[in-house]
């Protein structure tokens, strides 16, 4: 009995190990994802796959300010290359087809939501998310299902009437996501003339 005790020891003593759970999952680790998110006091962006290829951003605005978003400040990261957005769509009850347009008006205390139209081939995640507002860059950050789900709740019940929002933060327990930085330089198109 002592041999096969000895024998099943270094067995015994890996166990735990085998059926442990695994650690957490922490959601700032993920390098790729079907839903982001950008979150401070001024603003709500998400944007998530609802199916192959078919982006939607949301926005909330928090301000005072009028802004405007434009299509093609939205770059979208594939899994090999960037997605370039082209058209915003947005779904009008009077048409049976949406209205496409390049840029959409951010009004104060409002919240929209638009299709993103371009060429997204079937993808079903992105590797990264940046929407360019005013002369900065939107950095999102990608969200499980699960914390994406409980952050709309929470955004839902946002009051935007409300004339202090520190108040729905603290309620509804919001937290910073992604960052602000910057905005990238635009290349300029320069037209050389040989005169000959």
């Amino acid at each position: 009995m002592l041999h096969l005790l000895v024998l099943l020891l270094p067995f015994l003593t890996q166990v735990p190990e085998i059926i442990a759970p695994p650690p957490a999952a922490d959601k700032q680790t993920l390098n790729k994802s079907a839903y982001f998110a950008f979150v401070d006091r001024d603003y709500v962006f998400t944007v998530e796959i609802v199916k192959p290829g078919v982006p939607l951003l949301n926005f909330v605005s928090m301000t005072e300010e009028e802004n405007r978003v434009y299509a093609r400040d939205i770059r979208l990261d594939l899994s090999n290359r960037k997605g370039t957005v082209k058209l915003l769509s947005v779904e009008t009850g009077d048409f049976k087809q949406p209205m496409s347009v390049a840029s959409i008006a951010i009004h104060p205390r409002s919240s929209f939501a638009v299709r993103l139209d371009g060429d997204f081939g079937n993808e079903s995640e992105l590797f990264g998310v940046t929407i360019r507002l005013g002369d900065e860059d939107l950095q999102l950050v990608p969200l499980s299902r699960y914390d994406f789900e409980n952050l709309v709740l929470k955004v839902n019940r946002i009051n935007l009437g409300s004339p202090d929002f520190n108040d729905d933060w603290r309620v509804l327990r919001l937290e910073v996501l992604g960052s602000r930085s910057p905005a990238r330089k635009r290349l300029k198109t320069v037209h050389a003339y040989v005169h000959g």
